[in-house]
């Protein structure tokens, strides 16, 4: 009989880790056991998963515990419509014939009694001037006369103030319809059944007079964001995971190898949403992504894991033997990769937007949850489904074929190069970075309201439609407001006061003509009505203001008539554009505050709050990632005790953020909140698989024992156990989180691609700048040896520095 093996002794875990790297050892004492919690919690995550509901709200991205938003959200409190209009877009050649504008009439009626619409405006509420009595006939009667009378009709609706360039294109070709919707129907029928309603209604009648009808307008849009974040959640997720799943198959050739790489994951990202559907976090865009972040953090451990489990097992370790080295590992390296996404994840969760501030509270939960998931999934399944090899043992996996021992010759090679010529390799990266550095540094912030709107729908070529006819739909609003108790706008008049009907009318003149806005609508519209008509006095103003919908004076009168609206719209363009107008109008009515001290004069409305905001927003999340980039690289130095960390991290870590960057510069796009979702991913990914390389060459240096030259061999064992790992987890990634492409939220479009670029360059800078950067180091720096008798039985000496 032999000498019995010692048993080897565990891995030094690095600072700060607690024994939380030892979770995966816990659940190997008793696998069986594991497996029934495992199986338990996916079961109450389900539960959690179906509680989870969908946030389509627009304006969330910008609120902010500030009076600016307060503000905002006050006109929603007392102008209920304002922000929650249905703008049907009517379309064609015959719009003005008989038959056209015979059809537009019948549509708009259908319109007004369908569930859910308290009323409408478009070109038929437009009037003729007061007779004696009082009454003002509409200029497109019941019954639409013939001949030359109809042409008299169709001429003074393109004359008519209130209707040319506000519900009716110069051409005669488009034409607006309005409506207000009662939310609380809404709420009962659902937006879907009442948007439907709506269109079907229009389509309807529209159609005998070969016109068409889209739809546009807050609730629309909301609508369609809820039903992409559905969509995209079932159908691209079980798409991206169904390439990964088949792209590992072909590498692993054994279902249970492949099955463990992906339900590792898979079990991270159930876990994941059925504690946020059970803390009642809302799906949005951002909230969105987190299940491509847990993706590529936890497909990155888990294959990591599933590498050295089955590196063990072709060399004839038992299944339970080769999780437990498995664990001892690898498991350090993924705890510190967790610990690393939550601090670049930070930042987010101290932002003052509440919808950022939300998703980091959501992503650190997301890190932690993902790294306990994958941590006990893996080795449990490992220890369960796993058969024993039957063949003799294979010290060298690289020499076995199919497309695992491809990718170990193929890494082996280029690491094997580059490690050559570790000088000129660190200097192409240091251009690489310095160059991508410039570009990144040059981008600007940018945002559009159609970055978070499919645009694969009716909302937004709607909305394109009225940008180019008409003056656009997005509302800009000046409010009014008096009779305040304290602050701004104390003075105690009446809505019919002359000096409130006075800084009215001048508001109004300060949008139309200064600020350039168009489709500009207040009391003060009624009131240049009435002066045409020859009576524009106050009694009259109050008379037809009396007359008028209800639903239409609460679009500019608050009910206590102690608040008024000015509207305007402008197009969807980028907020960098709308700032400039909205500061122009804002300076323009400081005369209309002094003319008026008693009154509070402010610019809202959600162009006016993305345009204030948006960059402020993007630059600082971008500049709280730059700086949390930086806490990593001094972290990694000091929790695996060595310079070398710390130091050999920098460049393959900025190089995919920087190439990300340069690809938006070169295509002359700037940073948006999507693109700084996307470069945090990728430094996530870049940190994950930097941490995963350092930590096996620790390992592989400490059997070696240092001296002078070691560093070669300790860099190829590296990329013997975990090249492969490496190009496999960015080939499945790409796949995975490629198929974001085809969806139809063009801000998860840009994320895809920008996500392709990040693992392109990061697979780069993991097989050829780290690798170099560490050798180069080392040659410098080398590391002292360890007499034989210092290290343990399994060939680990104490972790020095450098």
């Amino acid at each position: 009989m032999g000498v019995p093996q010692q048993p080897k002794e565990e891995r030094r875990s690095f600072l700060f880790s607690f024994g939380i790297d030892k979770l995966g050892l816990v659940a190997l004492r008793a696998p069986y056991v594991s497996a029934v919690i495992i199986a338990l919690l996916t079961v109450l995550a389900v539960l959690g998963v179906s509680k989870l509901k969908v946030d389509d709200s627009l304006s969330e991205l910008f609120r902010t515990n500030t009076e600016e938003f307060r503000r905002y959200e006050e006109i929603d409190h007392r102008f209920p419509s304002s922000e929650y209009d249905v703008l049907v877009v009517v379309e064609g050649q015959n719009l003005l014939t008989r038959e056209g504008l015979h059809a537009f009439s019948n549509a708009a009626m259908e319109l007004q009694l369908v569930d859910g619409v308290s009323g409408l405006v478009s070109m038929l509420s437009a009037r003729g001037k007061p007779d004696e009595s009082g009454y003002a006939p509409p200029i497109v009667p019941d019954e639409l006369p013939e001949g030359q009378a109809f042409d008299a009709v169709v001429q003074q609706i393109r004359s008519n103030d209130i209707v040319k360039g506000k519900f009716l294109s110069d051409d005669g070709q488009l034409a607006l319809i309005v409506l207000a919707l009662d939310r609380k129907v809404v709420a009962e029928l659902t937006p879907k059944a009442v948007i439907g309603n709506i269109k079907d209604a229009a389509e309807k009648e529209l159609a005998s007079a070969n016109l068409s009808a889209k739809l546009t307008g807050a609730p629309v849009m909301q609508l369609e964001i809820r039903n992409a974040v559905e969509r995209d959640r079932l159908v691209y997720n079980g798409l991206g995971f169904l390439a990964g799943f088949v792209m590992a198959y072909l590498f692993f050739r054994r279902l249970s190898l492949t099955l463990i790489a992906v339900l590792g994951p898979t079990i991270a990202i159930l876990w994941t949403l059925g504690v946020l559907g059970g803390l009642d976090f809302r799906l949005n865009l951002f909230i969105n992504v987190i299940t491509p972040l847990i993706l590529v953090s936890g497909f990155s451990d888990s294959m990591h894991l599933v590498f050295a489990i089955r590196r063990e097992i072709m060399a004839g370790t038992g299944r339970l033997e080769a999780a437990r080295m498995a664990v001892r590992d690898v498991a350090p390296a993924c705890l510190l990769t967790a610990m690393n996404a939550a601090l670049a994840l930070a930042s987010f969760s101290l932002a003052q937007s509440a919808l950022i501030r939300t998703f980091g509270v959501a992503a650190l939960l997301a890190v932690a949850i993902s790294y306990i998931a994958v941590a006990v999934v893996v080795p449990t399944l490992a220890a369960l489904l796993i058969a024993k090899e039957t063949g003799p043992p294979i010290a060298h996996p690289e020499d076995t074929g199919g497309g695992i021992g491809w990718l170990y010759r193929v890494t082996t090679a280029i690491v094997g190069h580059v490690i050559r010529y570790p000088l000129l390799y660190t200097l192409a990266g240091l251009i690489a970075v310095i160059s991508s550095g410039w570009a990144y540094s040059q981008l600007v912030p940018m945002y559009r309201l159609a970055d978070q709107v499919p645009d694969k729908e009716q909302a937004l070529d709607a909305t394109g439609r009225l940008d180019q006819k008409l003056t656009g739909a997005n509302p800009v609003h000046v409010m009014i407001s008096w009779g305040n108790k304290t602050g701004k706008g104390t003075v105690d008049a009446s809505l019919y006061d002359p000096q409130t009907l006075s800084a009215i009318s001048d508001a109004h003149a300060v949008v139309e003509q200064k600020a350039g806005l168009g489709n500009t609508w207040s009391l003060d519209s009624l009131r240049r009505w009435l002066r045409e008509a020859g009576d524009d006095r106050i009694e009259t103003v109050q008379k037809y203001v009396g007359l008028l919908p209800g639903h239409l004076v609460r679009r500019f009168i608050s009910v206590n008539e102690k608040a008024v609206l000015v509207t305007a719209r402008l197009p969807d363009i980028d907020a960098s554009q709308v700032l400039p107008v909205v500061e122009k109008l804002d300076r323009e009515l400081d005369r209309v505050r002094e003319a008026h001290p008693g009154y509070d004069i402010i610019v809202t409305g959600l162009p006016a709050i993305a345009a204030r905001n948006s960059a402020r927003l993007i630059d600082e999340l971008n500049w709280g990632l730059v700086g949390d980039m930086f806490v990593i690289f001094i972290f990694l130095g000091i929790v695996l005790r060595s310079v070398l960390p710390g130091v050999t991290s920098i460049l393959p870590s900025l190089f995919p953020i920087f190439a990300t960057g340069s690809l938006l510069w070169l295509a002359g796009e700037g940073l948006q909140f999507a693109s700084i979702i996307a470069i945090t991913v990728a430094f996530s990914l870049a940190i994950d698989s930097t941490i995963h390389f350092l930590n096996r060459f620790r390992l592989e240096e400490d059997k070696l024992g240092g001296g002078r030259g070691s560093e070669i061999d300790a860099l190829k064992n590296t990329v013997h156990h975990i090249g492969p790992a490496v190009v496999l987890t960015t080939m499945v990634l790409a796949l995975g989180l490629g198929v974001t492409m085809l969806s139809d939220l063009p801000s998860l479009r840009r994320f895809g691609q920008l996500t392709a670029v990040c693992l392109a360059s990061s697979l780069f800078a993991q097989l050829v700048i780290l690798p170099a950067t560490i050798a180069l180091y080392r040659r410098y720096f080398p590391r002292k040896p360890e007499r034989a008798d210092t290290r343990d039985a399994a060939g680990a000496a104490p972790i020095r520095s450098p």
